[in-house]
């Protein structure tokens, strides 16, 4: 991705990001005292989100779900929602970031100088942020940058996995924007 909605590009900060796959996203983000998460931890619980939030497989159109699949996800979704508002206090306000499988950037009063951790809450529905080891701070325009201090390939890996997620997600949504723009607001059939 060229460009970003922070008013920076890419290569602004390709000592940080990398020259992978960069998303411009509004995510909770904040300095940590917490324990750095695991490896294998970041990466299954990135893997259960991905799973989650792709869906189940598609069924035939004649095949309706199971009554008792379609009751144990409503249960699963209203606990997920019960317990993501009993923490919301906790979870810090969106700031819009540059994040990439090798770093981040993001506004520069958010991370002091200091800093060596990062929460970041990697979706909107749960309450459990990812705790991420800062390599060296770099401050540029009001902002500030600092690649992963990853600790093997695997943890790079999942990172790169859900930030491609990430950019794919914000191409479909860029699509189907488009596609409603030429749709005619009269008759709702689309534009030749």
């Amino acid at each position: 991705m060229a460009g970003d909605t922070m008013g920076v590009t890419m290569d602004d900060w390709r000592d940080v990001l990398g020259d992978g796959v960069v998303v411009s996203l509004e995510l909770p983000v904040a300095p940590s005292a917490r324990a750095v998460t695991a490896s294998d931890t970041l990466a299954r619980l990135l893997e259960s989100i991905a799973a989650l939030e792709d869906g189940p497989p598609v069924r035939q159109k004649d095949e309706p779900p199971a009554p008792e699949l379609q009751r144990l996800e409503m249960k699963i979704d209203l606990l997920t929602d019960l317990v993501s508002s009993l923490l919301a206090d906790r979870i810090p306000r969106p700031a819009g970031i540059l994040v990439s499988g090798e770093g981040l950037v993001a506004p520069a009063a958010l991370i002091p100088p200091d800093c060596d951790r990062l929460e970041l809450y990697p979706c909107h529905w749960l309450a459990q942020p990812m705790v991420l080891e800062l390599g060296p701070l770099r401050y540029r325009d009001g902002r500030c940058g600092a690649p992963w201090r990853a600790s093997g390939p695997a943890l790079r890996d999942a990172l790169e996995r859900w930030v491609f997620r990430l950019h794919r997600r914000d191409i479909a949504r860029r699509r189907m924007r488009v596609d409603e723009g030429r749709a005619d607001p009269v008759s709702g059939s689309r534009a030749p």
